[in-house]
């Protein structure tokens, strides 16, 4: 029975990952290949100003897409949502 409810679980977080990633893109206009180009920890908490910001958790641990100009990064948290984050606020391993 509860191999029904893992697929179920896997297949709704799967769908939420496309939809966060088809909003990324629209949003972004990001038409690249999304690949990790490095992984960080986020030293504090910072909450989003903006909707393109990505609000981060203290010890959370983040997939970094893209490099921009200035001192923001493209990252992706645990839960497939996108955003900026500023580089002051990582910690890279």
């Amino acid at each position: 029975r509860n191999i029904f409810k893992i697929k179920k679980s896997n297949a709704e977080k799967s769908k939420k990952m496309e939809k966060e990633e088809k909003f990324f893109r629209e949003t972004f206009m990001y038409n690249k290949e999304i690949v990790v180009v490095n992984t960080a920890i986020a030293e504090c908490s910072v909450p989003s100003k903006r909707r393109v910001d990505l609000p981060v958790t203290a010890g959370e641990q983040l997939d970094v897409i893209d490099v921009t100009e200035g001192n923001a990064v493209i990252c992706r948290n645990s839960e497939g949502r996108y955003g900026y984050v500023l580089v002051e606020h990582l910690n890279f391993r």
